[in-house]
Parts: C-alpha cells; structure tokens; sequence
C-alpha cells in the first residue's frame, strides 16, 4: 500500500514537474528551459524553438471590411550564441498604393531570459526596433534580441494586420533547428472558403470546428426632404467561424545537405488560399482552380498583359535598331539593347508597378517589368515573342495551382523552331542561359494573349569546363603549371558573376581561391563581357606540394588542385532531392613532365564508371609518352536534379572518383 501511494506521489510530482515546464504562457519561461544545456535528441543543435504559436483570425470593420490579424508567438533556446542566425528577427510587411492597403505590425514584445540564481528578464528597447524600406513594395522591420549567453531562452509576439485575403504565407512547423511544440489556428468567416495545402513528409492531422459569432453592424440613412426621415440603427449578423488547427511536437530539424537547392521546399508546412467568397444575398465568386485559370487571370490584369498592348513609346527606337536585320538577329539586338539599357532594383514580383513608358523613361524596374518591356518590343518587332511567368527557387514549389506560385516573368521568342528564353534584366545572362535562382525543375508557364498557356521547362543547358594542364620542370627542377580553361554556359555565367567590377589583383584573388589558394601567375581572362561566347581563364602557379620526395622517389598527385579529395555526399542516408541547378561536363587533359634522372615506377590504372539511366559518368584514361604521362579526365552529370533515392549510387559514385582521383604516380631514380 506504501509503495502504491509512493508511485502515484512520484507521478503526481513529476507531472506537475512537465506541466510547469510545458507553461507556454508569454513571459512563463521556467528554470528548467534555462538550465538546458543542450537538446535532449539532437545535441549538437546550436538552437531549439520551444514553442511557436501561429493564431489568425478575421476582423469586420464597415470601412475595410474583412481583414486578417495574424498573431506570432515564438520562444527558442539558445545553446550556442556564436553565429546563430535565430538572434534576429526580420518581418517583412506589404506596402500597398494607399495607408488603407499597407500591412501593419503592432503589438511586438520582446524579452531575453536568463539564469544566475535567479531568472533574469531583459526587455527588448524599442530604440533597437529598426525600420527600413526594402522596395517601394516591402518594409522590413528588423531586431535582435539583446543581452545573449549561451543558455539564454528568448521570447516574442508580434500581430500583423493585413487587407490581402486571397493568399496567406506558408506556415511553417519544421525548421533548421528542432521544434517542441507548435501550434496554428486558422480562424475565417464562412463567407470565406479556403483551400488548405499541405507540404513536407511529416504527418500532421488537421483538425476542423466551427463555432457561432455574431456581428453587429451600425448603419445610418439620411434624412431626403420631409417624407424620409433620418434613420439610424444596427444590423445584426450570424455566422460560423471555420477553425482549422494544427498541434505538431517534437519535430526534428531539416537541415540543408549538399546539392539541396532551397530546403524550405522540403519542410513541412501549411497554406490557405481563397477558393470561393459566399456572401449573403450574393452570387458565389470561385477563384483559379487550374494553372491555366491562374496564368490566363494573371495575363488579363491590366498591370501585366495591359501593359503589352501599348507601344508607341519605343517604336523609333526599335525601328531604327532592327533596319535591315533578319527575325533572329532583331531579337538579339533587342535584347543586348534593353538589357544594356535597363538596370535591375532586384525586385521580382509578377505585375507592372507603374507602366511600362514609365520604366523605359527611367531606365530602372523590376525584373518583370524588364522583361515585359522586352517582350512587347519584340511583338512590335514581328517576333513570336510571349511572356513565362515562374517561380524562382527561393519563392518555393507550389504543386498546388496558385498565384503564389509565380513571381518572376521572363521573355521568349520562338525563332525558326527554337525557342529562346531571355533574361533582360541581367547584365550576365545571354539566351537561354539564366541564373540558377530560375532554373526551377517544376517549370514556368509561357502565356499568349488568347489565354492560352502552355508548360515551359527551365532547365539549364549543360554547363562545360575544359581545362588543358601543363606541368613542366622549370630550370631549377620545380613543378610549374600552366593552366588554360574554357567556361561555356552557366559556368560562365557563375565565373562572371565572381569577376564582375573585379581589378587584376581581385581576379588574381579570387582564382586562387578556386585553386587551394595557391598563388596565381601571369593571370589571363578573355571575353569576360562578351556574353555570347565561352570564357577563358589561363593562369601560372607553382605546383611544389603535389610533388612529394620521399628518399630518392617522387609522389606526384597528378590532377593537382583539379583533383577531387573528399566526397561531398558523407552521410550515409539522404531526405532531400540533389539539385545541381544544371548539368555540367569536366574534361581535363593533363600533361606532366618527367624530371631529368627519374622514371616512373608506377602509375593508377585507368578507370570508367557510369550511373545507371545515363544520369552520369566518369572517365579517367591513362598514358605515358617520351616526355612523361598524359591523363584524361571526364566527370559528368546530365540531369540537373535527382530524387533522393539516387542518393545510394550516387554516393558510391564520388567514392570511386575520389579514390582514383587521389592515387599518385610514383617516380623512381634512373
């Protein structure tokens, strides 16, 4: 009977324990959260969110109607402060055209909680509370929490106030950090319905109540003359709230792995989309249910397909540009010529802010507008030209029709059979060679002003590399390479990119660090602006340390700093898809000088390796000659991305190369 009543005292205790430490009441932040030093299933997580809370519910008001008030409640323990990326918060807000359609944040608290004896709270200053326009579209709000130690445990809420119903912003339950608890409630009117898309592998139920409210409604009708006097009085409505909430715990982190392209892709989450609004004594509004529905609504705003139908404003310009030059040569005329004349502000979006006569005037846009520019230039041209809408990397995957599933347009043209994709708003792009951050696997949609769409991929040629190295002996008996690549596409493209508004200094610079940061040579770059063509790089380097003398041999490691070390696939199982962004080829040839007075003893036997589908291969051939040894090398990836059930072979795959690829040819004295 004693040891029975001892029991249930021991379970009474230790849940009275886990309750208090489960008080996820703002500001309730207990001792135990604060003498955790590290999370119990995964500690070598430098950060854990103990709680989340995401609460949105809907407001009436006779002026504005329906608006959304989301309310985020965050607490997250801090086991390691040093670069720890959950110490700033940024929340990022629409600007609307008028104050009436801006998204405004209030109610923020903040607090930074630790332990010395005693719980310690500081208060987040308001003066540390920062500002900033991002575009004439987004303001951030940014803040970081103050008085940091490892142990600390912090804790913030904040309320958005938003007009912008159609679509809400993913809500996230997994993180790159674990999470303990959280919890979503999504309040609405039955006079909205909405969609619920779901994300991610982790199973998560969805629970759905309703429960009855009532809204009161003050109107006033003027008085007209003598007969109708003034009224005043209340409307009184009733309806349903439709709530749908979530409560997921003990989530693991999903962090990023090699070749993982945008991770939040993968994470699980939910988002609610406007399908339908039933208001009473109306008729029903349905909303896109098909991404044709959504592409064909997005062409007849006139903020987007509007925009294509005025020309006046640049017709001299292209008429004097396209004298004389066939369809293919205008369009690239056209393009070289908006793209040289445009500058970026690096907003996407998916509308024309302003118009597009204002855009040329000022030689500034969006990436859209730019790009919607070009393509009515091109139509004026006599091209078959259209606009593709997509979404870029970052923006995410939506498998779902919805409008949030684009934000960038980019301009085609269809030239004798081929067509062209073309950015104009990059300085670095030529045709169908974009920037990594488009080449989504999922695909854009390419728009005609008949509603019609049609599927457009966005995957990237293969990129090349070849490089044709030369190791001679100089006078006094030291290694010199002497290297001469070649960069076609978007390896160009990314060369570039890195050596853009670089001097020589900075080339040299940054080249060395490609090489192990061995110190570069008599440096060579050609056609680093022309586009149109592949880009060069030719340097000199002494190469002593890949030639290792050991008693009267020498270990050479013939593939120098091109050779492949380590495997960048180290874990033994994967989650997340490979994205390469795009294919790419290396070849390099190799040609190593003997030095007087040696020989070589033995060599590494040549080797083939394919993955199965023609997915890859790899090709590392062998030879000696009068002068010394010759090896060529090829490793190639033909598809740009690949489900995480390739993770296996491909794994083995790189094993092979880097074992053959760190072999050494040995060299003996004659």
């Amino acid at each position: 009977m004693i040891n029975k009543f001892l029991s249930i005292l021991i379970c009474v205790v230790f849940a009275s324990q886990v309750a208090y430490a489960q008080n996820y009441k703002f500001g309730k932040v207990s001792k135990e959260e604060l003498l955790e030093v590290k999370h119990p299933s995964e500690p070598q997580a430098e950060a854990a969110i103990l709680y989340r809370n995401f609460k949105t519910t809907f407001i009436y008001t006779k002026e504005k109607g329906f608006t959304a008030l989301i309310k985020r409640q965050e607490r997250i323990k801090i086991y390691n402060k040093d670069n720890n990326d959950w110490l700033t918060v940024s929340v990022y807000l629409y600007q609307g055209t008028n104050n009436s359609a801006n998204e405004v944040l209030s109610g923020l608290k903040a607090y930074t909680y630790n332990y010395d004896g005693d719980i310690e709270k500081i208060k987040l200053d308001k003066k540390q509370v920062y500002k900033e326009e991002v575009n004439e579209r987004y303001t951030k709000v940014t803040f970081t929490m103050p008085n940091i130690k490892n142990g600390s445990v912090i804790e913030y809420e904040y309320s958005i106030r938003t007009p912008y119903l159609n679509e809400f912003d993913k809500f996230y339950f997994q993180e790159s950090i674990p999470i303990k608890k959280v919890e979503l409630s999504f309040e609405a009117p039955e006079y909205l319905e909405y969609k619920i898309h779901r994300s991610g592998w982790l199973p998560f139920k969805i629970n759905t109540s309703s429960r009855g409210r009532k809204l009161s409604i003050p109107y006033k009708q003027k008085a007209q003359g003598l007969a109708v006097k003034e009224k005043k009085g209340i409307d009184v409505y009733e309806f349903n709230d439709i709530e749908s909430s979530v409560v997921q715990s003990d989530v693991p982190s999903l962090k990023k792995e090699p070749f993982s392209g945008n991770v939040n892709n993968y994470r699980s989450t939910l988002q609610f989309e406007l399908s339908a609004t039933r208001y009473p004594n109306q008729v029903p509004e349905y909303y896109s249910s098909s991404w044709e529905d959504v592409a064909k609504k997005i062409y007849d705003s006139p903020n987007f397909g509007g925009q294509l139908r005025k020309k006046g404003f640049f017709k001299d310009d292209v008429d004097h540009l396209i004298a004389g030059l066939s369809k293919k040569e205008a369009t690239l005329r056209i393009y070289d010529y908006v793209k040289s004349k445009m500058v970026w502000d690096n907003y996407y979006g998916i509308y024309v802010n302003d118009n597009l006569s204002s855009v040329y005037k000022e030689n500034t846009g969006s990436l859209t507008e730019i790009n919607l520019l070009l393509v009515s230039m091109l139509q004026y041209a006599g091209i078959d030209s259209s606009p593709v809408i997509l979404g870029t990397k970052s923006n995410g995957i939506f498998l779902f029709p919805t409008r949030s599933g684009f934000n960038a347009v980019i301009a085609s043209a269809k030239i004798g059979g081929d067509l062209l994709l073309l950015d104009a708003s990059d300085k670095m792009s030529s045709p169908n060679v974009l920037k990594p951050e488009l080449l989504n696997w999922f695909g854009g949609r390419l728009l005609k002003e008949d509603g019609v769409s049609e599927v457009v991929k966005l995957i990237g040629k293969q990129a090349i590399h070849d490089a044709l190295v030369n190791v001679k002996i100089d006078e006094v008996g030291a290694p010199i390479v002497i290297v001469n690549n070649r960069y076609t596409h978007n390896d160009a493209y990314g060369m570039r990119k890195n050596l853009s508004g670089k001097d020589a200094s900075e080339m040299s610079k940054f080249v060395s660090s490609i090489y192990n940061d061995y110190e570069i040579l008599d440096l060579g770059v050609e056609e680093k602006e022309n586009v149109s063509k592949p880009l060069k790089i030719s340097f000199k380097a002494r190469v002593d340390d890949y030639f290792e003398t050991i008693g009267d041999k020498i270990y050479i490691s013939p593939l120098l700093f091109f050779g492949q070390e380590t495997n960048v696939f180290k874990a033994e199982e994967r989650k997340l898809p490979i994205d390469y962004d795009y294919g790419r080829l290396s070849r390099f040839i190799f040609n190593i000088e003997i030095p007087d007075g040696y020989q070589v003893e033995s060599m590494p036997e040549s080797l083939s390796v394919s993955l199965a589908g023609n997915i890859g291969f790899y090709k590392y051939i062998i030879s000696k000659n009068v002068n010394g040894v010759t090896i060529s090398v090829q490793r190639s990836i033909n598809e740009s991305f690949l489900a995480a059930d390739s993770y296996g072979d491909l794994k083995k795959f790189y094993e092979a190369i880097v074992s053959k690829e760190t072999e050494k040819i040995v060299l003996s004295k004659i």
